[in-house]
């Protein structure tokens, strides 16, 4: 049989240089991972990636958390700020990076757990795209009501709703947020007639609140503790699977006759994916002695509780939040805002 042109022995001259030039790319891909993991870090600083606008509440955490890496690292760790699409835009230019631990991010309850179902065509798969290194801290909320209303305790909230189904409303600060998850998850666990107003933003929702425009609403604790400590609103439970340190006479919601239920916000450090296994571990070493720092710490008396870990631990939290908000966002059809 005659060969077709540009054929060799039956195999196609441009497919074996391409596959030779990628073999050969891919072992001298090989020999720089190696050479990252025996020098890192070196006299180069470190990106973090934070997927949010400066300024944010995500600033809080994430300037303090880099400072006191590059402490731990003796290098330069730089905060670069790159918001927009719910954090899509950042989290994406982290997942692209080169995986030689001088590119990290900040990645959030959205970013890593809820994103993928609420938006179409992401560019990332949070789970295959990223080395999970370290989990940070995470954050509670509170379901309130207005003083107001006659409840004083989560079941006394239940049993009104189920004797008034839909007759109730509670505000939603802002569509697919983990305040709205954690009062859609109440929800459907409690098995509550409860409709949400959606609003654009928690300001605008906290203020027709404390307005009494609506009795119920699920907010961050951040948010929630002046206006609790001043009688304007009255806390019934946390979100968490233990008691809130800046909340601590508040019982949880799995104390109050929902055992199990947890949802909580939280955010964790990630490197891209084929990171070596020995830069990830210098780098959650350098993250464990960060939130040991005062400057972190003293965040918690705004509602954040730190939380390390390893990164096998973050992994399968992900994991496991990715499947419940999934299942969550699809049953009560939760809409990106």
């Amino acid at each position: 049989m005659k060969q077709s042109r540009g054929t060799e022995g039956g195999i196609n001259r441009r497919h074996f240089l391409g596959a030779s030039a990628a073999a050969l790319a891919g072992a001298a891909l090989g020999r720089p991972r190696r050479a990252w993991a025996a020098g890192y870090p070196s006299e180069r600083p470190v990106q973090f990636i934070v997927p949010f606008p400066a300024g944010g509440g995500t600033d809080l955490v994430a300037r303090p958390l880099a400072q006191g890496i590059g402490e731990a690292l003796k290098q330069s760790v730089v905060v670069i700020n790159k918001g927009g699409a719910a954090g899509i835009i950042g989290t994406q230019q982290a997942a692209r990076a080169v995986p030689d631990g001088y590119t990290i991010a900040l990645g959030s309850t959205g970013t890593h757990t809820v994103n993928q179902s609420l938006y179409e065509n992401i560019a990332y798969d949070p789970i295959k795209d990223f080395e999970p290194v370290s989990m940070v801290c995470y954050y509670n909320n509170v379901l309130v009501v207005h003083p107001s209303f006659p409840a004083r305790t989560l079941q006394e909230l239940v049993a009104i709703i189920k004797a008034n189904p839909g007759k109730y409303f509670y505000g939603i600060t802002q569509n697919g947020s983990s305040a709205h998850l954690a009062m859609e998850l109440l929800k459907a666990t409690a098995g509550l007639d409860l409709p949400g107003v959606p609003y654009k933003g928690a300001a605008a929702a906290v203020n027709d609140f404390l307005g009494g425009q609506f009795p119920i609403l699920m907010d961050v604790v951040i948010n929630q503790q002046q206006f609790i400590q001043g009688g304007k609103s009255r806390p019934l439970a946390v979100t968490s699977a233990q008691r809130a340190q800046a909340l601590p006479d508040v019982p949880t919601v799995a104390e109050s006759g929902f055992p199990g239920y947890q949802a909580i916000g939280w955010n964790g450090v990630f490197a891209p994916a084929g990171t070596p296994a020995d830069i990830v571990k210098t780098l959650n070493a350098a993250v464990q002695s960060a939130l040991k720092q005062p400057a972190l710490a003293q965040l918690t008396q705004n509602g954040l509780e730190l939380h390390g870990g390893t990164p096998a631990e973050l992994g399968r939290f992900v994991a496991s939040e990715s499947e419940k908000w999934r299942a969550l966002i699809k049953n009560a059809n939760i809409k990106a805002s």
